[in-house]
């Protein structure tokens, strides 16, 4: 139980009660805050599968998300990469092996997924592979739902029709005035800037395309990223999104663009929140859903008891797979190493060893944005899942004061109660005597 402590428009102090595991959000006397919005049907819960090394997920043959990975390779070097320590497990793969991972797939897959989402590195360096694999995958599965992640560096006028054709669901990812943490932005090469510009003309009428960002330090201002978009191309229209708040797979992100100061998240926290003061959140599908999802658990009493990770993978039906018909930890890992879990093709013996389900954790356990964050990437540990970890909490509060600032008018100041952090090492700076 945590106490909310806010003030009101008039800088009044106003209390709240807030109970993450129940999802009750109430006044200090016990009534409900969202009483008037509270559900006439109450909802049948079914408890998520809480996974650790020592009791190990499943996976099933009928996913009903696939993820296929077609290799780590990318032509850009993010400074914050999460899949750049995996380059090397990566398991190898040619041409021919697209072909052969379709025919394997008869040989394992029970049920046809939802959805089916398409994954480098840069997907579009193996384009000769998408070539084999897309037409198949839509004759047999002409229901799914086929997307794809991109940095739109690669675009030509044949991967523009190749995209239409297959009506392929895109993922622009770009940071917008951060872009430089990327790399090259493909906006200042005109030819490269035409391709974006016809592919973002070409799908947004269906709203098959998106822009997404992450989160760093030198870039925290999602209202203000957006905003980057419309005047680079002329649309207020566009839709921006976040990939989420950067995390730190690696020491490289532990050494820069994944660590902040006080102030930053100081910064962070209120550019968020200040966004759904002006409506701009509502613009920002990311930010949308996270409130919305708090403002529904509160309103239906979700438990915590229900919630899985984030991002889906401890599910037994989200499954990732590269070429191989290797089974992985997730899209972002690679089949040489720990995160390769075993043969599609023995789909029984799978064990997802790898990660942890964050009610294991202390820190999450005992977190007042447990129901906004989800608990960080699940196969992280130690000082890479510390510091991911403070960077999910501190987007989680900018989400959480804006929520209240949005439905209820409340600004929030502190929070009281058994918060846990996790311990992240200290950083010293040097300073040599004159």
């Amino acid at each position: 139980m945590f106490i909310l402590h806010c003030t009101d428009a008039a800088g009044m102090p106003v209390s709240l009660r807030y109970a993450p595991h129940s999802s009750a959000l109430t006044n200090l006397d016990g009534t409900p805050v969202l009483a008037n919005r509270q559900v006439t049907q109450q909802r049948t819960w079914e408890d998520a599968v809480r996974i650790n090394p020592e009791q190990p997920g499943l996976k099933a043959a009928n996913p009903s998300v696939l993820k296929i990975q077609l290799g780590l390779g990318c032509n850009y070097t993010c400074s914050y990469c999460n899949q750049s320590s995996q380059v090397e497990s990566m398991a190898m793969t040619r041409t021919a092996d697209a072909q052969a991972f379709l025919h394997d797939l008869d040989k394992w897959l029970k049920g046809p997924p939802s959805e089916i989402e398409l994954w480098g590195g840069e997907p579009l360096l193996y384009f000769r592979k998408l070539q084999v694999l897309v037409p198949e995958l839509d004759r047999r599965f002409p229901d799914a739902e086929i997307s794809m992640v991109t940095n739109g560096s690669l675009l030509t006028q044949e991967i523009l029709d190749f995209i239409a054709f297959y009506d392929i669901r895109i993922t622009v990812s770009h940071d917008g005035p951060g872009q430089h943490l990327r790399g090259e932005d493909p906006f200042d090469d005109p030819t490269r800037s035409a391709m974006l510009m016809a592919l973002w003309r070409e799908r947004k009428a269906e709203n098959r395309m998106i822009f997404s960002s992450v989160l760093t330090p030198a870039n925290s201002d999602p209202a203000a990223i957006r905003q980057w978009f419309v005047n680079r191309l002329d649309d207020e229209s566009v839709v921006t999104s976040l990939e989420g708040i950067v995390a730190t797979h690696d020491d490289k992100a532990l050494a820069g663009p994944g660590v902040w100061s006080n102030a930053q998240y100081k910064d962070l926290r209120e550019s968020i929140a200040s966004s759904f003061e002006t409506g701009e959140a509502l613009r920002i599908p990311a930010l949308v859903q996270k409130a919305r999802g708090f403002l529904h658990s509160a309103m239906e009493g979700t438990p915590s008891t229900s919630m899985g990770q984030k991002c889906g993978m401890d599910r037994s039906d989200h499954v990732a797979v590269d070429l191989h018909s290797n089974v992985l930890t997730c899209h972002n890992t690679g089949a040489n190493a720990e995160h390769g879990l075993g043969s599609a093709l023995e789909m029984d013996a799978i064990r997802l060893t790898t990660s942890t389900h964050w009610s294991f954790r202390e820190c999450c356990s005992h977190c007042p944005v447990l129901q906004l964050c989800g608990g960080s990437c699940m196969y992280l540990e130690g000082e890479q899942f510390a510091q991911s970890c403070e960077n999910e909490y501190q987007f989680g509060m900018g989400v959480l004061d804006g929520t209240l600032r949005r439905a209820l008018g409340l600004k929030l100041e502190t929070i009281e109660g058994d918060i846990r952090r996790p311990t992240r090492r200290k950083m010293i700076p040097i300073v040599a005597r004159q």
